[in-house]
C-alpha cells in the first residue's frame, strides 16, 4: 500500500491491559492516526475499550483485522509467548507491525517473524522506547567526544507488587531486555565474548525476582545488569520504579537516573510523585516523552515521511540471544 501525504493511517491495537491502554489513548493523540479496532480474548472488554476511547469496532476475532484492507498497523501488546503467531499473521496481512517487547521469548519465534517481516516488506518494530528517550539521545551523542567504553553499569528495579503478572517471563528476557537493547545501541559492532547470570527467588514466583548479568564483548568492555521486584510497595508515592544507566568511558563518565527528573509533586492527599518528563510523559492528552517519540516516528515512517531509526528486528533478536545466554548461564 503506497501512504500518500494526507493517508490517515488506520491502526488496531491487539491487548488491551494497561500497557494497551496507553498505546491507545497515544496513538489517538497523533495526527492523521485513527485507531479503527481494539481487539481483546473478550469481546464485552473490547466493545467497552471502543465505547470509552470513540473507536469504531471492537472485536475478540484476529481475523476481522487481518481481513481489513484499511488497516495499515497492528499493535501488538499480549503476553510476550503470544508475540509470534499474532505478529507473523499480520505481516502475511500486509500490516506494519509494532510489538512490544521483547520481541519473542525465543529465538527460533523471533526468526520466524523476521522472516515474515523480510517477506512482507513492511516495517516491524519492537518496542524500545529507550532508544527515543533524549536523556539517552545525549548520552550516546557525548560518547563519541569521551573515547571508549570501559564499563556500563545498568540498574532497573520494580514494586515488588508488579511481579504478580511479570513473573510470568524471565527478568533479563522481560525487563533488563531494555538495557541488553541500550548497551547494544550503544557499543554498535562489538559481539558477545561471555556472558553470567546471577539470580535469587526470595518471593517463590515462577521466575526469580533479583537478577545480575555480567556481559563481556570483543571489545573489552564490560556491561553489568542489574534488576529486581523488591520495592515496596508505594502507598504513598508513584515510584514504582527505579532505573538508569553509568557509562565509563577514556575520558569521562556519563549517567541517566529515572529518579532525578528535577520535578516532584508532594501534597496531603499523594505524599511524594515523581512527575515523569521523560519516559510516558504528556501535556493535556499529547504524549511528549519517549513513548510519544516512538509512536510518531514509527507513524511517520509508515507515511513514508522519514527513514526507520528503531531497533531492528535482527537488534532485538539479538538482544534475545543475549538475554537467553544470561539465562542459562545463571
Amino acid at each position: 500500500m503506497n501512504v500518500s501525504e494526507k493517508h490517515i493511517v488506520k491502526v488496531a491495537v491487539v491487548g488491551l491491559g494497561q500497557f494497551g491502554l496507553k498505546y491507545i489513548n497515544s496513538l489517538n493523540s497523533i495526527p492523521l492516526v485513527d485507531v479503527k479496532w481494539v481487539v481483546a480474548r473478550r469481546l464485552e472488554q473490547a466493545n467497552q475499550v471502543a465505547v470509552d476511547y470513540n473507536i469504531k469496532n471492537g472485536t475478540d476475532d484476529l481475523d476481522h483485522v487481518l481481513n481489513d484492507y484499511e488497516v495499515d498497523v497492528v499493535v501488538v501488546v499480549t503476553p510476550e509467548d503470544t508475540h509470534r503467531e499474532i505478529t507473523v499473521k499480520a505481516l502475511e496481512s500486509g500490516k506494519h507491525v509494532i510489538v512490544e517487547k521483547p520481541l519473542a521469548t525465543n529465538e527460533s519465534d523471533a526468526e520466524l517473524m523476521i522472516n515474515a517481516q523480510k517477506a512482507s516488506g513492511k516495517l516491524l518494530m519492537t518496542a524500545f522506547l529507550l532508544r527515543f528517550d533524549y536523556r539517552y539521545s545525549q548520552l550516546k551523542l557525548r560518547l563519541e567526544e569521551l573515547g571508549r567504553i570501559l564499563n556500563i553499569y545498568a540498574w532497573r528495579n520494580f514494586d515488588r507488587n508488579l511481579f504478580k503478572i511479570y513473573s510470568r517471563t524471565h527478568s533479563f528476557m522481560e525487563n533488563a531486555i531494555h538495557d541488553i537493547d541500550l548497551i547494544q545501541w550503544l557499543l554498535g559492532d562489538d559481539p558477545l565474548l561471555d556472558a553470567h547470570g546471577f539470580t535469587r527467588n526470595t518471593m517463590g514466583f515462577a521466575n526469580p525476582d533479583i537478577n545480575w548479568g555480567i556481559l563481556e564483548f570483543t571489545s573489552g568492555t564490560i556491561a553489568t545488569i542489574q534488576t529486581s521486584w523488591l520495592y515496596p510497595e508505594q502507598k504513598h508515592s508513584n515510584l514504582q520504579w527505579n532505573a538508569g544507566m553509568q557509562v565509563m568511558a577514556e575520558r569521562g563518565v556519563l549517567e541517566v537516573a529515572n529518579d532525578r527528573q528535577g520535578f516532584t509533586a508532594n501534597t496531603e492527599e499523594t505524599g511524594i510523585l515523581l512527575l515523569d518528563q521523560t519516559g510516558w510523559a504528556d501535556l493535556n492528552n499529547e504524549p511528549r516523552g519517549a513513548f510519544g517519540a516512538m509512536l510518531r516516528h514509527f507513524i511517520h515512517c509508515v507515511r513514508g515521511d522519514t527513514t526507520y531509526i528503531g531497533t531492528t528486528p535482527e537488534e532485538a533478536l539479538l538482544s534475545i540471544q543475549i538475554a537467553k545466554r544470561l539465562i542459562e548461564n545463571s
